[in-house]
């Protein structure tokens, strides 16, 4: 889990330096380098709503349900609304962007304008809240159901809803009132405790590493072909919503589980050291944009640059890493970092 956990925030950072991707520039080779990276690494953020799925699904077996909401509390809420408020400032104060306001400030919270990456918190929030009677359903004896669970959300959210979005149509009523997997997408969660509690087959493991690579080739050519058909980059092909987005991130799971499963046993100082820079995980999410504004201006590093798609992510990781370790050793401060 902590190896998933760097691996996840390292992916998230290269996709927010590759974003030069967005940028429809056929012409330039750095803008297919640019869109191969944001396809490879599109597995960040489904990694981190498994890894919740695989940690909190049992939190029965460890605490009762209000202790789960006190944690989840000063753990994730507290810092979302502190850091959304933090990104507000800047926004309004050094970027210029915002009218400094409370009610800009609600609304910008409400709809998710203050700092578009936080996204994942408006989806993670609301699963924290389902989580009593989520956590009802999955267990071992619930496997049949658990897998229905999933392969449903593979099928209507990766493949119905994914084709109305390629299509650019609106998903009809039907489609929008199937609860659980196609309206929320919640399935993911349920992938990561199911990966976590049952082990897969040699057989298994390959059709899912088949999967992850025909998803990857897929997502690279159609992106390519529709951009060249609209004129601009079709972003939503490579959507974490679809199922080259369901695929990549097992795929990933399953090769780590394998890699670094129960046989592999570490130094205590290397342990410790997974432990740490996986405990700054989130800190480095919320931070992280920061730094690349800052790089960005200050060296003047053009987006399309070889330096802004593969150093400046190693170099804002490290930071990010150093800054929040600090911040963790302030005891006001620290109560302040998911």
């Amino acid at each position: 889990m902590d190896i998933l956990n760097i691996m996840a925030t390292m992916a998230v950072l290269w996709l927010h330096t590759s974003e030069y991707a967005f940028q429809y520039e056929p012409n330039n080779i750095n803008w297919y380098v640019s869109l191969i990276i944001q396809v490879l690494f599109i597995w960040a953020v489904p990694i981190f709503f498994m890894i919740s799925g695989a940690n909190l699904f049992n939190y029965r077996n460890r605490y009762d349900t209000v202790t789960f909401f006190k944690k989840r509390i000063v753990r994730v809420l507290v810092p979302f609304f502190i850091w959304s408020f933090v990104w507000y400032a800047w926004n309004n104060f050094v970027l210029q962007q915002e009218n400094w306001s409370i009610k800009g400030f609600i609304n910008g919270m409400e709809y998710d304008t203050i700092q578009p990456i936080f996204w994942f918190f408006y989806f993670l929030i609301p699963i924290y809240i389902s989580m009593p009677f989520l956590s009802v359903l999955a267990t071992k004896d619930n496997k049949k159901v658990v897998e229905y669970i999933i392969v449903f959300y593979a099928i209507g959210m990766g493949i119905i809803n994914y084709g109305y979005m390629l299509l650019r149509r609106t998903p009809n009523h039907m489609v929008n009132n199937v609860p659980l997997v196609l309206s929320t997408g919640i399935g993911i969660f349920f992938v990561g405790w199911y990966l976590h509690t049952f082990k897969m087959s040699k057989k298994v493991r390959y059709w899912l590493y088949f999967g992850t690579s025909m998803s990857i080739i897929f997502m690279i050519l159609v992106t390519i072909i529709l951009s060249g058909i609209r004129g601009e980059t079709a972003r939503e092909v490579y959507s974490v919503f679809s199922i080259g987005g369901f695929f990549i991130p097992l795929g990933i799971w399953v090769w780590v589980q394998k890699r670094f499963g129960e046989t592999w046993q570490p130094s205590p100082n290397i342990a410790k050291l997974l432990r740490s820079l996986s405990g700054v995980s989130l800190g480095v999410y919320v931070i992280h944009k920061f730094l690349i504004v800052v790089i960005e201006h200050i060296f003047s590093l053009a987006p399309s640059s070889w330096l802004h798609l593969f150093v400046l992510p190693l170099v804002v990781w490290f930071l990010s890493v150093i800054i929040i370790l600090i911040l963790q050793k302030i005891p006001v401060v620290k109560r302040l970092l998911p």
